[in-house]
């Protein structure tokens, strides 16, 4: 099966797992960004709340996710092959991420980038990689 027409779809699932995450350990901190009315609620007395820099940063990050997953999804969907140059970035950035951080979902980036890297059906047949 190719599971590269898939890649905006799994970058998707991890954007979402990511936000859950993120809420669900982050709640404390939102609760409180919540009851300082949100505006600026990044800054506590005059200084940066390191807490609430890292869950909104956190949570920003899922979304990109999100939407980055959205436009892949899109145009693989209309016939784009993913440069390979993607697949390897999330094998780096996911390798560099497993060194400092063993037990994190770096490995969902060493998955997708290696689902990138696989041949998809159109390569095998010689496509060229530009989109339609």
């Amino acid at each position: 099966m190719n599971y590269t027409k898939y890649s905006g779809y799994f970058l998707i699932g991890t954007g979402v797992i990511h936000s859950i995450i993120g809420v669900l350990l982050g709640w404390p901190t939102l609760v409180s960004m919540h009851e300082s009315g949100w505006l600026a609620s990044t800054i506590v007395n005059g200084e940066m709340a390191f807490n609430r820099e890292a869950i909104l940063w956190f949570l920003t990050l899922g979304a990109f996710w999100i939407v980055f997953g959205l436009c892949l999804q899109k145009m693989i969907d209309q016939g784009f092959i993913p440069p390979k140059s993607l697949g390897w970035g999330f094998i780096v950035i996911a390798a560099v991420l497993i060194i400092i951080v063993p037990v994190s979902g770096a490995y969902f980036f060493l998955i997708q980038g290696t689902l990138i890297l696989m041949p998809s059906k159109n390569e095998d047949l010689g496509a060229a990689e530009t989109m339609t």
